[in-house]
């Protein structure tokens, strides 16, 4: 299916624009068309994923196969030191696909390899120059993301040298997601508290100017699904 965006009214940009120049977040609902929306989230279900985490020399991806072939006890042992370090230090646990790195590497499915080109399009990103009021964004990578029972990301602000973040991204590929099953996109303020949070949403873009401390709460054990997005940033060259 050919990636194409929904119709985006002018007074709809400029009341993005207006809220993230107050404060530094916010929404655009109905991004993507609903039929090229409802695709993606079909083939959201068909890629191995890998699970990321953090361990003391950093960033680590562990393949789903290589988990599996745990017994349960280690399994069990492996969530419970994930859990354990995200008490005192930056964390994360969760399931990507690098749909941007393979698409580089030209080692993507078809439909993500559409979408990659689609968001380094210069439909895509004149529209995200016009919604932001950044004119430098000239690219976007992407990843998409699976948050399953249990995990999470602590806080962080995104802040990367080097890699010209000027927003990130979160486009929501569940729909029907409860305010307690978790997951949330939470922006955190200078008191310890939460200032704000957005709900996972279907086909709904949500923006975050670089750097602001934010956090994506634990899905409950009771979550009725999986929370899937596509996620990046809008970067410079």
């Amino acid at each position: 299916m050919t990636p194409a965006l929904a119709e985006h009214s002018p007074a709809t940009l400029s009341a993005v624009r207006d809220r993230l120049a107050r404060t530094g977040r916010a929404q655009l609902h109905g991004l993507l068309t609903e039929s090229y929306a409802a695709h993606l989230r079909a083939e959201a279900d068909k890629p191995d994923f890998n699970v990321v985490t953090r361990r003391s020399t950093g960033h680590v991806d562990l393949p789903g196969a290589w988990l599996h072939s745990l017994e349960p006890q280690q399994r069990q042992a492996l969530g419970q030191a994930v859990q354990t370090a995200a008490t005192e230090d930056f964390q994360y646990l969760f399931d990507n696909h690098p749909i941007f790195d393979m698409a580089e590497a030209g080692t993507a499915e078809p439909v993500w390899a559409d979408l990659v080109a689609f968001l380094n399009g210069e439909a895509f990103l004149t529209l995200m120059r016009e919604a932001t009021g950044e004119p430098r964004v000239a690219m976007a990578d992407a990843q998409l993301t699976r948050f399953r029972k249990g995990h999470f990301l602590t806080e962080h602000d995104d802040t990367a040298e080097g890699k010209n973040r000027y927003y990130a991204y979160v486009l929501g590929l569940t729909s029907g997601w409860r305010i307690d099953w978790g997951g949330l996109l939470a922006f955190h303020d200078g008191w310890g508290n939460v200032a704000e949070a957005f709900t996972p949403r279907f086909n709904t873009l949500n923006l975050l100017k670089v750097p602001a401390p934010h956090s994506v709460t634990q899905v409950a054990l009771s979550a009725g699904a999986d929370r899937i997005s596509v996620t990046g940033w809008l970067r410079g060259v």
